[in-house]
């Protein structure tokens, strides 16, 4: 439980540095390409089953966000399975899990990158991607692309099509180096995918996984415009390192708080704990002065 911070607690830090958290109007499209063929039907429904760790981000902020699903069949042409959602389609979640439900007799020749291009098309697909919004691809596959040509080639035509808030991939899929296997689950390897996400910056996980609500509430803090990560302008003691939001001081824990990456100098939020739109961050720490001779 967050707890109030005093000044005189904080007197014998010996610097700050204070952000602001953005992301108040942004609009966002969001295009889920998801795996049809035979071996995903548990996956599909694991992916309606967490739905909600994305809608449970988004509650109360003012993103502008809408969501289509194609599948990974190149047979389709990239056209959408079922209408766009948004915040305002009736029995949101239902009404998602129902799209990705997508079945299990597609093609077993997955093109996902291509089918996302094809996607894009204004011409087959009217009113999915607009001009000033952020594109957010997500593939959710327990195969490989096997789509012709490089996924630079596709990454540029999503890029393209995307609105002026550029392009963000993202990949549920099998793990690297081999692939991933659990209860329910068997995944090859999802390297072109996993290429493309970490091109554009986006987040990834395993479909091996028992939920999806991690890579879920990610994208939707993409889609909210929210930053996680605050990078910190001295090099910190680490164990000095103290956080507030709005003068409240946030635990420092894996979940529904914050921890310091030292490899990115900066403080990484997670969960409940991320701050939202207009908060402002103080982060103080005693500065590293190094050994002395």
């Amino acid at each position: 439980m967050a707890v109030a911070c005093s000044d005189n607690d904080l007197k014998r830090i010996g610097r700050s540095d204070k952000f602001t958290q953005g992301g108040e109007e942004v609009s966002a499209d969001i295009l889920f390409v998801v795996d049809d063929s035979a071996s995903m039907s548990e996956e599909q429904a694991r992916l309606g089953e967490n739905f909600s760790a994305f809608v449970d981000v988004l509650a109360g902020t003012y993103a502008d966000w809408q969501i289509g699903v194609v599948t990974t069949d190149p047979d389709e042409q990239g056209a959408l399975r079922a209408a766009v959602l948004n915040a305002d389609t009736e029995n949101l979640d239902e009404a998602f899990a129902s799209a990705v439900a997508v079945g299990t007799d597609g093609s077993r020749d997955e093109q996902g990158l291509l089918t996302a291009a094809l996607a894009v098309n204004p011409n087959l697909n009217p009113g999915l991607i607009r001009s000033t919004s952020t594109l957010n691809v997500v593939f959710v596959s327990d195969e490989d692309d096997h789509s012709a040509g490089l996924p630079d080639v596709y990454l540029t035509i999503l890029s393209q099509a995307a609105g002026t808030g550029g392009l963000r991939a993202h990949a549920l899929v099998g793990d690297l180096p081999a692939g991933c296997v659990s209860g329910t689950s068997a995944a090859d390897a999802g390297v072109r995918y996993l290429e493309a996400a970490e091109a554009t910056e986006g987040w990834s996980d395993s479909i091996c996984a028992d939920d999806y609500s991690t890579l879920l509430a990610r994208v939707g803090l993409d889609v909210a415009g929210w930053d996680t990560t605050f990078y910190l302008e001295g090099l910190p003691v680490p164990e000095t390192v103290r956080v507030t939001v709005d003068d409240v001081e946030i635990p420092q824990r894996a979940v529904d708080g914050w921890q310091y990456s030292p490899g990115d100098n900066a403080v990484i939020f997670s969960g409940h704990a991320v701050p939202r739109p207009g908060m402002v961050i103080m982060i103080y720490y005693d500065p590293w002065i190094g050994p002395s001779e």
